[in-house]
């Protein structure tokens, strides 16, 4: 029997909100039969089906051609028989959903048959859960998407738990997120990971108001999660009475044997120490003895201690760079609105550190907690200091800079601009410039001579547009169009249009943006009759912090990227800092300290921001590898 299209949705629906990669079911309307037991999965069941037809969708898969492989797959699947017939729609939808076309999704899944296997059931669920966070139902979406994965792929079990955290993470909802991070927990394998897991779910439950948790800790059915919640409601409500709070925990403890979070109740029990009682006595009176009257005797004269002058903060020669660096003094933002970049670059000296230089001692000093000159002084003159790294505001540099040199020589993690710099000041940073200029040679030696410039109308897009186009044209190129665009997605189809007039003139794009701007202009040039020219970025397009299926809008662009990004994206380690590259820089900035001498004579440091190598005006630059999205991550180019 043949079902309409509505007919179909329906059935579909109501066999997925009663499944949840369960052994086949028969859907409503449909006499049902006995089905088989399905034979033990094979080892390659996650693959696509081969033959000529799918080769060719996989061919246009690769070659970034989402629509075309969607409907060559839809296409091939009409030549299998179940369960490859619905495996090749499935693949089908799933792209439609990445375009992201909705109507097409719903076509192609209206096609499916009317049984679908645990396998195909566990696809077709993710794919009504991409087709909810397309339309932002966070909570639809965590509905729809299969709670239980063990037995599928293992990719379709990552992109699953992918979608599920996303869901939670953009709902809003607290609880939710917690609930997800409690059902993830058993698929972390290193120690660490489970213990930063562990201060998530604890993190979130804080940030409940005490109402909220009251509400939510009897009606939570994970019983992992409802151990979380009433050991937090517990701290909550005695946090005042240390007695009532170890009652309290230790019943917590009898309810909850052997729940993740016994670690934390243990370290929360208050013990006590009473001094015992001891009676006063009384102390014996003692006769107050009578003292002669002192005769004063000459004393001879001591000689005068020469006082030593502490090491002037401004003017004096700057003492040549040391052979082995063992004192140095960072200043870096830890309070204040950089105190997030401060910590970040912080974390990475101390990675440093703890991998490369454990033998150099590391003093940290906040250069928000005063005068700069004041804590540079005190920093310098306490301690035999090497070296100073910071600090990074760029106005506190200037005001360390209004001398002709500096008593320490000091790496300062950021740049002046035009102002000549004392002597014994070292800037490094982070800096576009070195970038704009080495995607420019790039693009020149893969031929494209003529280029569309597409940049924010900011003075940041201003700074990137001239740095690049003063590079590329110098060295021979030619910028065919420029475009300043508005940060508003409604303008964003103005850009693809005005390139399409260009289409046949220009060779490549060279696109600045920011990692949300990039996301909604790429998919613009990469979809439409723009597809075929490349484009070319820096590595402000992607904040450096993995999202598989956020950055799928990055899809196919090559850009810049640090040694850091693409080792920890290839080993699948977190990024437990909020500025990953920051912390590259920190990282990166007291193995600079340690190896300076080298450095300046000539050898360049094979860092985690790049390959850094330093000019005669005391300024530091990097070359970056090359990446290039595909699948939504970063992939290293040759």
């Amino acid at each position: 029997m043949k079902l309409s299209l509505g007919t179909s949705l329906a059935i579909l629906a109501v066999t997925l909100s009663a499944c949840d990669s369960v052994p086949p079911v028969a859907l409503p309307n449909i006499r049902p039969k006995p089905l088989p037991q399905p034979p033990a999965p094979r080892v390659d069941n996650s693959r696509l089906p081969t033959g000529e037809a799918v080769q060719q969708a996989n061919a246009l898969l690769q070659r970034g051609n989402r629509r075309g492989a969607a409907k060559a797959y839809f296409n091939a699947a009409q030549q299998y028989d179940s369960p490859d017939r619905e495996r090749l729609i499935l693949q089908a939808a799933e792209l439609a959903t990445l375009i992201p076309d909705r109507d097409l999704t719903q076509i192609y899944l209206s096609a499916l048959g009317q049984r679908l296997n645990p396998l195909n059931m566990a696809r077709y669920r993710y794919i009504q859960g991409q087709l909810a966070l397309l339309d932002a139902s966070h909570k639809e979406a965590l509905r729809l998407l299969p709670k239980k994965v063990n037995g599928l792929p293992d990719g379709l079990q990552q992109k699953i738990m992918n979608a599920r955290m996303r869901a939670a993470q953009t709902s809003g909802d607290r609880v939710a997120l917690a609930t997800e991070l409690v059902i993830q927990e058993s698929r972390l394998k290193k120690s660490y990971q489970v213990k930063l897991n562990h201060e998530r779910i604890w993190n979130q439950l804080n940030l409940l108001s005490e109402a909220r948790l009251g509400e939510v800790r009897s009606s939570s059915p994970h019983p992992i999660m409802r151990g979380w919640l009433d050991l937090n409601y517990l701290k909550r409500i005695s946090s005042n009475d240390s007695q009532q709070l170890n009652r309290n925990l230790k019943r917590w403890q009898r309810n909850f044997p052997r729940h993740p979070g016994n670690e934390r109740a243990r370290k929360m029990i208050r013990h006590t120490s009473v001094t015992p009682y001891r009676a006063d006595k009384p102390a014996p009176i003692k006769p107050t003895p009578v003292k002669p009257v002192p005769v004063p005797t000459p004393q001879p004269v001591k000689p005068v201690q020469p006082v030593t002058k502490p090491k002037p903060v401004m003017g004096g020669a700057t003492p040549p760079l040391p052979a082995s660096v063992k004192q140095v003094a960072a200043i870096l933002p830890l309070t204040g609105s950089l105190s997030a970049v401060g910590k970040s670059l912080l974390s990475g000296i101390k990675k440093a550190q703890r991998d490369h230089a454990s033998d150099i001692k590391i003093k940290v000093y906040d250069s928000n907690s005063g005068d700069i000159k004041t804590i540079y002084g005190n920093a310098i003159n306490k301690g035999n200091v090497d070296f100073v790294i910071g600090p990074f505001s760029k106005v506190k540099i200037a005001q360390l800079s209004r001398t002709a040199s500096l008593p320490v020589n000091t790496l300062a993690l950021n740049y002046m601009g035009k102002v000549k710099a004392p002597t014994g000041l070292y800037q490094f940073g982070l800096l576009p410039e070195d970038e704009t200029t080495q995607v420019a040679q790039q693009l020149l030696a893969q031929g494209h001579r003529k280029v569309a410039i597409v940049v924010p109308d900011s003075s940041w897009g201003r700074r990137i547009r001239d740095s690049f186009g003063n590079a590329y044209t110098h060295a021979g190129g030619k910028a065919v169009i420029t475009i300043n665009y508005a940060n508003n997605g409604n303008q964003y189809t103005e850009i693809s249009k005005a390139l399409a007039k260009k289409k046949s003139k220009i060779d490549a794009i060279f696109l600045a943006a920011s990692p949300s701007q990039a996301r909604a202009i790429h998919p613009l040039l990469h979809d439409g009759v723009l597809k075929s020219v490349p484009v070319y970025a820096t590595s402000h397009i992607f904040t450096g912090l993995i999202n598989q299926y956020k950055n799928v809008g990055l899809e196919g662009i090559t850009y810049t990227e640090i040694p850091w990004i693409i080792e920890v994206n290839k080993k699948g380690l977190p990024q437990d800092s909020k500025y990953p590259r920051l912390r590259a820089l920190g990282m990166d900035a007291l193995m600079v300290v340690k190896g300076m001498p080298k450095i300046k004579g000539g050898s360049a440091l094979n860092g985690r921001t790049g390959r850094i190598q330093v000019k005669q005006d005391g300024t530091l630059h990097r070359r970056l590898k090359w990446a290039k999205f595909n699948g939504g991550l970063p992939i290293l180019l040759p």
